[in-house]
Order: C-alpha cells, then sequence, then structure tokens
C-alpha cells in the first residue's frame, strides 16, 4: 500500500514572541533552548544513525541574541556541529506576517548575510510556522540570498493552507523564478501522530491514515516530511525523546524509515525529483493577519514609523557619504547606536504574535496585560527611535545648507521624484526648544487630528477656542526629487480654521463636486468634472466613506467566535477539516445621526467635518473630507474611539464605486497583485493585508486608492468567514477594515481608546500603470512637510537653497532605498516594479559619483556590470529584478 520509503521529521522549537510567556522571557528561554540542543547534538556527534539527535534553528533572531552572549568556546561548538549538519541555521528573522513590504523583507534577512560571514554558517533553507501566508515577492529575495527550499507549516485554525497538504511544488515568483516550497502539515504533526511516545498509535492509528491521504491527493514522491516541537507546545526546548524513539523504531525494522533531519537534509532528499514537481505561480495570500487590526493605532504607527526610517536611511546617506570624516557627531552616534535597534523593533511589530494565548478568554488577566505591553513597546520603541533618527539626519542636512535668515526652513522630498508639498508646519519645526545649534532642539512630528473631536454647540468651549487657534502652512511647492528646497519664513500663511467656515452640502473646486449627506453623514454623490464621470454607487446599499460597525449578531452565545470558526482540535482526520462556519450571522449598523456638518476653506483647500452617533463606538464619529487646492485627489480621513466590549466586533469605512467591469489590483509593496489571477490555488480571497494601494480599473477609467496607515481591506463584498475557493469581484467596493476583534486568541480582545484611518484616493483616465500607482502609494505615505528649522551653523561650503542630492531612476523602477554604509558609501536598491526589462540610471546632483559597485542583498560586490560614465550610472534590469548599488561620492 506504501510507496512512502522515509519520513522525515524536522525538530524545532516553534517561536512565538509571547504567547506562552512574556515576551523578555520568550527571548531568554529560545537562547537556553539553544544550549541544550548543543548538548544533545554533541552528545550524538559520533552517531551516523537516522536517530542522532540534529536540531533546527527556525528563526535567525533568537540565534543572534543567543550569540551575543555566548562564549567563544559555546560558539565555537555550535559552528561545529552546524558544520557537521547536526544544526541548521534557516534564514526567517522570526515567523512574519505580510506586514513587511520588499524592502522591509530584505531588513529582515539581512542577518542572514551577517550570520554567514561573521561565523561561516550555510544557510541554505528557510521555514515559517504557524502563519498562513507570505507576500509573493518573497520568492525573489529567498532566491537572491542563495536559498532554494522553502517549507511552510500552517496552523489552520481561523485560517487555512493552499492545495491538498502535504505537498512539494515549484512557487514561481513575480520574476518568473521558482524555488523549492513545501506546504506541510502544522508544525506539531510529529508529535501528534504519536512520533516520540507511542508506537502503537503511530503504526496502527496514524500511519496508515497517512499512507490513505496520500492516495487520496496523488502525493508523488517516496519522502515525505513532518515537522515537530517539544511535548511542551509551542516555545518548548529541545526534545531528546524524538531521537531514542526513532532508534528504536528503525532498529525494529518498521516502515517507513525515520530519519530525524534538518531542512537542508530534507531538500537533499527531494532534489532528485524536482522536475517531476508541478510550478504555481502566485501571491501566497495570508488568512491570519487579519488580526493585526485589533490594534489599529499602533499599526498606523508602525506604519508610519517604517516610512520615517526609509527617510532617515536616504537623508544620512547622503550627509554622510558628502562629509566623510568631517560628518555630524550626532548622527554618526544616532546611526551607529539606534539604526538596527529601530529595525529590529519595527519586524517585531510585524512578527505574528500579539499576545498571550489567553488574551480572548482572559482579556484582564495579568499575562494578557503585560504581554500587550511588551508587544505594543516594540512598535512605540520604533515610533521613538525612528523620530530620533530623522530628526538627526534633518538637523545634519541643513547644517549643509546656505539660508538667509535663521528662521528659514528647510522642506526635504525624500521620494525620488519632484513633487508638491503643501501642509501644515508643526510648531515643535516653526519654534523649537532650545537653542537652535543645541542637540535637544526639534522636534519631527505631529498628531493626525487637524479639528477637533466636537465642535457642535462649542461657544466658549476648548474646542471652540482650538477653531481660532492660528495655524501656519506652507503652501503648495514643488521640491525636487530626492531633495529640498529653502523657504522663507515669508512665504508660510497663517490661517484659523473659524475664518471661513459654512454648512454647505455640496462642495466645489475645478475638479470635483462632492455632495454629502446632511442626515446621516457620508457622500451621496462624487462627480469629477474632469472626467465626467459619477464614482459613486447609489445602488450599493450604503453611502460612499461610509462609517459602518459589524458584530456576531448573537450575544447570547457563550463563546460567539465559535459562531465565525470552530476548530475540531481531536479531530480524526490528517488533515483537520475547515473550521470556518460561512453563513455566520452579522449584524451592520451605520451612523444614525449628522451632529454636525462644517465646511473649511482654507489656503490649502477644503476641508468638510461631519461630527456622527454611530453604533459601537465611544463619543461621536469623526470624518474629514479634503480636496487640495493643489492635486486632483480626494482624502478620507475619520477618527473614533472603541470601547472595551469584548463581543466579537469590526468597524469599516465603505467606498462604493460606480465603475462597471472593473478588474482590480492590490499592491503588496512594490508589486501588483490581482486576486485570484495572481495567488495560488487555497490562499485567503476573503481580505487582504495591502501595502501602499488598491485599485480599480476597467480599461477606460480607474481609480487608486491610497492605504498610508489602515492594511486590512475587503473587496467587493463583506466577506470574512466565507473562505471563499475562488474570487470574483461582484461589484467595486472597497471597505477599508479598520478594526476587528475577531480572532479568539493572541490578539487583542478589545482596543479601547483612539483609531484612526485615512485613504486617499486618485482618479484616472487611460490605462492601469503600476509606476504611477506605486508612486501615488508613496506620495500619500509621505504626506507631510518634512520641514527643519535652519538655526543651526553652516558648513564651511554650503550647499545651495534648493537641489537634488542625486537623480534618481522614476517607476517603473522603484527606489527601495537609500541607506549610508560602513566604507562612507551609499547603498541603492533598486526594484523594477513592471514586467518588461528596464535601463535604471543614476546621475550626479549635489553629489558627484566617482564610482558604482554592482552589489547583492547584503552590500557586497557581486560580479555584475554597472557603467559609470560621466558621473551617471546605468543598469540594465530584468522585469520584477531588484539591484543593489553601492556609491562613492564626493560632495
Amino acid at each position: 500500500m506504501s510507496h512512502i520509503e522515509t519520513l522525515f521529521l524536522i525538530h524545532h522549537s516553534h517561536t512565538d514572541v509571547g504567547y506562552t510567556h512574556d515576551q523578555p522571557i520568550v527571548f531568554d528561554l529560545h537562547e537556553r533552548f539553544i544550549r541544550q540542543a548543543l548538548e544533545l547534538a554533541e552528545r550524538d556527534a559520533d552517531k551516523e544513525s537516522d536517530g542522532a539527535f540534529r536540531w533546527t534553528v527556525e528563526n535567525t533572531y533568537v540565534l543572534s541574541r543567543w550569540l551575543a552572549h555566548a562564549s567563544a568556546a559555546e560558539i565555537e561548538r555550535f559552528q561545529a556541529l552546524e558544520r557537521a549538519g547536526r544544526i541548521e541555521v534557516t534564514a526567517m528573522f522570526a515567523n512574519l506576517t505580510p506586514l513587511l513590504d520588499t524592502d522591509e523583507l530584505i531588513e529582515s534577512l539581512q542577518l542572514v548575510g551577517r550570520l554567514r560571514q561573521d561565523y561561516g554558517f550555510t544557510i541554505t533553507s528557510a521555514m515559517n510556522c504557524d502563519v498562513n501566508g507570505e507576500n509573493w515577492t518573497l520568492v525573489d529575495l529567498l532566491l537572491d540570498i542563495g536559498i532554494w527550499g522553502f517549507t511552510m507549516a500552517i496552523n489552520t485554525h481561523f485560517g487555512g493552507a493552499p492545495f491538498q497538504r502535504p505537498n512539494v511544488f515549484r512557487w514561481q515568483g513575480p520574476s518568473g523564478r521558482s524555488i523549492l516550497a513545501y506546504n506541510g502539515w502544522p508544525y506539531d504533526q510529529g508529535w501528534r501522530f504519536g512520533i516520540g511516545r507511542s508506537f502503537e498509535e503511530f503504526e496502527q492509528i496514524w500511519w496508515p491514515r497517512v499512507l490513505r491521504r496520500m492516495e487520496e491527493i496523488g502525493y508523488p514522491l517516496p519522502v515525505v516530511m513532518v515537522q515537530s516541537f517539544h511535548p511542551f507546545g509551542d516555545n518548548g526546548p529541545a526534545f531528546a525523546g524524538f531521537s531514542e524513539w526513532i532508534e528504536r523504531w528503525n532498529a525494529e525494522g518498521k516502515a517507513p524509515r525515520i530519519r530525524l533531519a534538518t531542512p537542508r537534509q530534507w531538500w537533499e532528499a527531494v532534489k532528485p525529483y524536482m522536475d517531476q514537481l508541478p510550478l504555481y505561480r502566485g501571491d501566497w495570500t495570508d488568512y491570519w493577519n487579519f488580526g493585526c487590526a485589533s490594534s489599529a493605532r499602533e499599526q498606523a504607527i508602525n506604519r508610519q514609523s517604517r516610512a520615517r526610517l526609509r527617510a532617515a536611511d536616504a537623508l544620512a546617506a547622503a550627509v554622510l557619504a558628502a562629509s566623510g570624516k568631517a560628518a555630524d557627531p550626532w548622527l554618526l552616534r544616532s546611526f551607529s547606536r539606534y539604526r538596527q535597534e529601530a529595525w529590529d523593533q519595527l519586524l517585531l511589530w510585524d512578527e505574528h504574535t500579539w499576545g498571550a494565548d489567553i488574551s480572548v478568554s482572559r482579556p484582564d488577566a495579568e499575562d494578557t496585560a503585560a504581554q500587550w505591553s511588551h508587544k505594543a513597546h516594540f512598535a512605540y520603541q520604533a515610533r521613538s527611535l525612528s523620530l530620533l533618527l530623522q530628526r538627526d539626519a534633518l538637523a545634519a542636512l541643513a547644517r549643509q545648507v546656505q539660508r538667509a535668515a535663521p528662521d528659514d526652513l528647510l522642506i526635504v522630498n525624500p521620494l525620488p521624484w519632484e513633487r508638491i508639498v503643501s501642509g501644515d508646519i508643526s510648531n515643535w519645526v516653526l519654534s523649537p526648544r532650545g537653542q537652535p545649534e543645541d542637540s535637544t532642539a526639534g522636534r519631527h512630528t505631529q498628531d493626525r487630528q487637524p479639528v477637533p473631536r466636537r465642535f457642535h454647540a462649542l461657544l466658549g468651549s476648548t474646542e471652540a477656542q482650538e477653531l481660532n487657534l492660528e495655524r501656519t502652512a506652507l503652501p503648495p511647492i514643488s521640491v525636487p526629487g530626492y531633495g529640498y528646497t529653502v523657504v522663507p519664513r515669508a512665504r508660510l500663511v497663517t490661517y484659523r480654521l473659524a475664518d471661513h467656515v459654512s454648512e454647505d452640502a455640496v462642495v466645489e473646486t475645478d475638479r470635483h463636486r462632492l455632495v454629502f449627506d446632511m442626515e446621516r453623514g457620508g457622500i451621496l454623490s462624487w462627480l469629477d468634472k474632469a472626467l465626467g464621470h459619477e464614482w459613486v454607487d447609489a445602488e450599493s446599499g450604503y453611502r460612499f466613506n461610509s462609517f459602518i460597525h459589524e458584530e456576531v449578531a448573537n450575544h447570547r452565545h457563550p463563546w460567539p467566535r465559535h459562531l465565525l470558526f470552530h476548530m475540531e482540535w481531536e479531530s480524526a482526520e490528517v488533515e483537520r477539516p475547515s473550521g470556518w462556519r460561512r453563513g455566520w450571522r452579522a449584524r451592520r449598523r451605520t451612523p444614525t445621526d449628522l451632529l454636525g456638518h462644517q465646511v473649511f476653506r482654507t489656503p490649502l483647500g477644503i476641508r468638510v467635518v461631519q461630527i456622527l452617533e454611530a453604533p459601537g463606538i465611544v463619543g461621536p464619529l469623526v470624518q474629514e473630507t479634503f480636496l487640495p487646492a493643489y492635486a486632483p485627489w480626494v482624502e478620507f480621513r475619520a477618527h473614533w474611539h472603541m470601547s472595551l466590549t469584548d463581543h466579537p466586533e469590526s468597524t469599516y469605512l465603505a467606498y462604493p464605486f460606480r465603475l462597471s467591469g472593473a478588474t482590480v489590483r492590490l499592491d503588496l509593496g512594490p508589486q501588483a497583485m490581482r486576486p485570484e489571477a495572481d495567488q495560488l490555488p487555497g490562499v485567503c480571497r476573503d481580505y487582504f493585508t495591502v501595502q501602499n494601494w488598491v485599485d480599480f480599473h476597467n480599461g477606460e477609467v480607474g481609480i487608486t486608492i491610497a492605504t498610508p496607515e489602515n492594511p486590512m481591506v475587503q473587496l467587493g463584498d463583506f466577506s470574512f468567514g466565507r473562505y471563499r475557493a475562488s474570487f470574483a469581484l461582484s461589484r467595486p467596493l472597497f471597505l477599508g477594515w479598520v478594526t476587528n476583534n475577531y480572532w479568539e486568541t493572541n490578539f487583542r480582545a478589545h482596543q479601547p481608546g483612539l483609531v484612526t484611518a485615512r485613504y486617499r484616493v486618485l482618479p484616472y483616465v487611460g490605462p492601469f500603470d503600476e509606476g504611477r500607482a506605486h508612486r501615488f502609494g508613496w506620495e500619500a505615505l509621505y504626506d507631510q512637510p518634512l520641514a527643519q528649522h535652519l538655526g543651526e551653523p553652516t558648513a564651511g561650503t554650503p550647499w545651495p537653497t534648493s537641489g537634488s542630492l542625486l537623480r534618481l531612476p522614476q517607476p517603473p523602477v522603484m527606489v527601495l532605498s537609500l541607506r549610508p554604509v560602513a566604507d562612507g558609501g551609499i547603498a541603492v536598491r533598486l526594484l523594477n516594479a513592471s514586467d518588461i526589462p528596464q535601463r535604471a540610471e543614476i546621475g550626479s546632483a549635489l553629489l558627484h559619483i566617482v564610482d558604482a559597485t554592482l552589489c547583492d542583498l547584503f552590500d557586497q560586490p557581486s560580479g555584475g556590470e554597472a557603467t559609470l560614465h560621466d558621473g551617471t550610472v546605468v543598469v540594465e534590469m530584468d522585469p520584477r529584478q531588484i539591484v543593489v548599488l553601492k556609491l562613492q561620492v564626493a560632495g
């Protein structure tokens, strides 16, 4: 009956950063687990048997912590066992969510390069456990760093796995290249089968079921792999019992032969069958990440921090490369001390564990509170350090620039293209604390609440006074790409919101005419005068820009989340049946009363603010629509306060577009993906994690929605829990999924306090242009003026009052990042975000390029060709290729 000759068992400790223990405890425990695995592997070092102890370090971050604290002798022991194949190090930073875009994924993989270079580790495999999917661009990144096998051990609790697992296939990435991939059983399957605890259970009960399963799905190989952890469960130590059990099993001549192995040994066994493996192309779309919306405020903060870190990197790279040994000491100090920590904290927020295993069942428990505090700290620490790094980079750049007066402002554009910049300027920039040259001066952030939460019946109130406060704004100015311009203080404009206020239901600009609902809020009509197109689908059943509160309708059920999903943990099946409850009954409500409607005409554009009585929240809902005077887009913002309820609920902002025959695309960062057409079979089609934009287009006109802070969306209809086998866009409805607490463990049971949402919408005519969509999404992300006062002393030979630091490629070639490197150069990561070859050029500007080296993703010379002529670097790029250039420049 059996065609399976060998079963490979891969033993590791499933790494949850939290869940079973507080995060600081988890970090320390994993260092202990590595030491324990070291001892067990040394115990069996002279054995060549299949049961000899072998161990897999599944994440590089926990290993890096152990290496930082281990003795030289311990490290040498580890290196010897790694060379002997008894311990394997795999490539992923942690068990990561699809919250990471391409450049952040590259940052997460930098540890691989350091581990190879500093310790000589051979890292050829990658693995992720628990999480249900990874962004499509990961394929090409793993191939670029020399990884040729990737395993997923999906936990289908509130989720799902593609295909009929287990299966081995070639996963094709956006570039057309493919990696060996294994869609395996959950990471506890070995112990569940009885391996390590019961011959009888494995041989008589589970193995016959496995064989029947393999026949049913047509599994083609004579080898199969399962993973397993210590009987403790998640965050468990090394388990010697697997070795002893396997030795006895094989000694008795039982079938199948079982081998305690590492991932590399598994992939070596698969290699002879590579040509027989099917090829699948598309995104491995994740189910689990909807839980990130259980902490929407921190999620938005982390997105903002990522943008700041990239801006800080880009500005610091220019200043440090130009100034050499005379570099700003505060900038050097900040980047040497804090840059890596800032990125690590950002990544740890995007790791898949949000909190305690009891976070939903016991939301007030001490474990729940402690673990949430530690998780939130990752986001807030990244915020603080990104602010420091950006502040120091801006200040250092400002010291290089000419100015006419000490109260001039430097306006910086970190993006590669020239663009219009406008917006309110923070008082912390206009009036910094301390002396201008003081290292403590300056702060570069402001809250995104330009109007008060209430302004109805405000006469004499604090909020009414706020309407009369003077604001200072930067009028629309053009700033060079990857450059800056100096703005005299006299060019700024001051205004008060209260100066030009009305209650007009119809708001009109040269481009747009919007009609607002004066009874229940939202927008009844949006006429695009330039395109002659009405954008609001009046037949959708929801007003445009409408708030929707959704909840499980049944409030009497003892555990209402089981009405959404119920896992049969004790299932006798090898593959547990899906637990989704497709027909769950939802209650959806929209705002019931308009409490206030005000139209503010400001020097920057028109702001329409509606105050609404809305269900499911605490206090009023504030929704703002902004029509800029200088751009064709319209932006929608909202904020409200959530309560302490732990009954399962969601909040949405709905945008029903009138656009028949539309195709939808979304951004994986920067990579366009069409639901269904660009997805693996069986992955999530109910909701999506988006980086910077979603686009609807019907061949003639289109609409692009930038999503700078709120990554979760549903498309076409409310679809949570439908467990759809395929996706078809029923209508061009964009649902910004702002919050939910639907997960029944790990994520938050409630998120009391402030929640914000922001979506920027751009209509256009003509074909869909991926490069334009990426550009629009990035501009929405960097929407606030990046400003610095110019009171610092000027360098001896200052730069002019306006200019580009370098001339950078334009979309569809995307500049993922510019970073300072140790030898004083600038590392530039480029991605060809198109399906045709592109020529990328980087030209000299204020910085003159004197040398250029083509590098790998670890900034090491790769041997490829980059042409440098007359200060301009030219490199040819294949479709979807990532290129890294290291530039040496003269100021």
